[in-house]
């Protein structure tokens, strides 16, 4: 849960000193070994005498003769911190110190950052790629878009202007990607999602008024993937497999059954470690979004802790787990035919593979969410423990069949015949 105090910068002087805040959002960085939360120190432009100041409110005393209007102030700059924190992940940008100090600098320190800011559509898109503080892979899909649009400019013998970044283009843009290098429909939305975060960034910096980018009609192609999900009798048949005497399908097995009954991603998976497993919850702040999540602990998951002296098992990189946990899955035959829908460039092939072969580390996750939902439980507290944050998104990452849902509702009272008074 993010979290903004405010401080004095010289607390024991008699004169006015300035005031900066903490925001706390879960931002870390691995340092021998160690995490290191990496809060964004941010200084404002308030001042005030230290006895005005109340360290624990974080506010000016009554003895401060505008106190209320000061109060206010901080109050606005809060509110301000928060938002703008929401709209970057709503956006769905890796948030960061550098990022976040950009955006506040926008609304507090406009003049300053104008002096720095560059002006044209590449070289923003150069610079922001090369000083935002992004996790490698982020970057790496940055610069694969930078050098895809110096050939389409290349291709089109045009150049690229803020002006330019139109639904024209986004059209013109996402052929190219389609003949010349024969993407997927998964990986050139991954293109335009890099082109419309540097839009956004350089419109909220004052840069354009192009608002093309905000359209519907500007989105990201998707295809739709095969997204499946083990139900609670292929989770049985798993969990009671004997694998006694293959330690890596062994681990892989039991690693996929503490994911499928906490929902936890596999990037959170390899970072648990005994501090994060209390009495009955398992307590983690999530990579993806820097939030604590609270899972209770079940009988399955104690029994696997249990079993390992309640250590956790040996991890494996996702690779090698998707690899093993497809075996264990073969062994444990769920095998039954899934039709899938394959796109290349403008093709689609339709084809049937058994149901192993689609599982993989995520499945896990997807496992928990869906099982819990046909369970009965309230999709809030579901999304407590998953992380999503709206409804509407939960709903769309579980996988229920229509017979599924039907199977759910038949015991509501609606259907029952419980809600009716005879």
């Amino acid at each position: 849960m993010a979290k903004l105090k405010f401080y004095l910068k010289e607390p024991n002087q008699e004169s006015a000193t300035s005031l900066f805040f903490m925001f706390n959002y879960g931002a870390f960085e691995i340092i021998n070994g160690k995490k290191r939360y990496r809060p964004l120190k941010y200084y404002i432009s308030e001042s005030i005498e230290p006895k005005h100041w109340n360290r624990e409110e974080e506010r000016a005393r009554r003895t401060y003769r505008q106190y209320s209007e000061f109060n206010a102030r901080l109050q606005a700059i809060e509110a301000a911190v928060y938002d703008t924190y929401r709209k970057l992940l709503n956006d769905d940008i890796e948030v960061n110190n550098d990022i976040l100090k950009e955006e506040l600098d926008a609304l507090f320190n406009p003049e300053v950052q104008q002096t720095t800011k560059p002006m044209e559509f590449m070289d923003f898109f150069k610079y922001y790629t090369e000083t935002a503080d992004h996790a490698y892979n982020t970057t790496k899909t940055y610069k694969q878009t930078f050098r895809d649009l110096r050939e389409y400019e290349q291709a089109n013998r045009v150049k690229l202007t803020f002006e330019r970044i139109d639904l024209d283009f986004h059209n013109s843009f996402i052929s190219f990607l389609q003949k010349t290098r024969n993407f997927a429909p998964n990986t050139i939305g991954q293109r335009i999602k890099n082109i419309k975060t540097i839009l956004r960034a350089s419109h909220d910096r004052g840069l354009h008024d192009n608002r093309d980018y905000q359209k519907k009609s500007f989105n990201k192609p998707r295809e739709q993937t095969t997204a499946i999900y083990l139900c609670e009798n292929e989770l049985m048949r798993l969990y009671n497999l004997d694998l006694s005497k293959d330690e890596r399908l062994n681990n892989a097995r039991d690693w996929f059954i503490i994911g499928a009954y906490t929902g936890l991603r596999y990037s959170d998976l390899r970072r648990l470690s005994s501090s994060n497993i209390k009495a009955s919850t398992i307590e983690i702040k999530t990579q993806k979004t820097g939030e604590e999540v609270i899972i209770p602990i079940s009988k399955k998951v104690r029994a696997i802790l249990n079993k390992h002296n309640n250590n956790l098992p040996r991890i494996v990189s996702n690779q090698k787990f998707n690899k093993y946990i497809k075996e264990v899955c073969k062994l444990a035959e769920i095998n039954e035919p899934i039709s899938v829908e394959e796109t290349k460039g403008k093709l689609s092939l339709h084809k049937t593979e058994p149901k192993y072969n689609l599982v993989s580390a995520h499945t896990a996750r997807r496992s928990f969410a869906t099982n819990a939902y046909l369970s009965g439980l309230p999709t809030i507290n579901i999304m407590k423990m998953t992380g999503h944050r709206t409804e509407k998104s939960f709903l769309q990452y579980i996988k229920i069949t229509k017979e599924e849902n039907a199977k759910k509702l038949i015991s509501h009272p609606f259907f029952s015949g419980m809600a009716i008074n005879e």
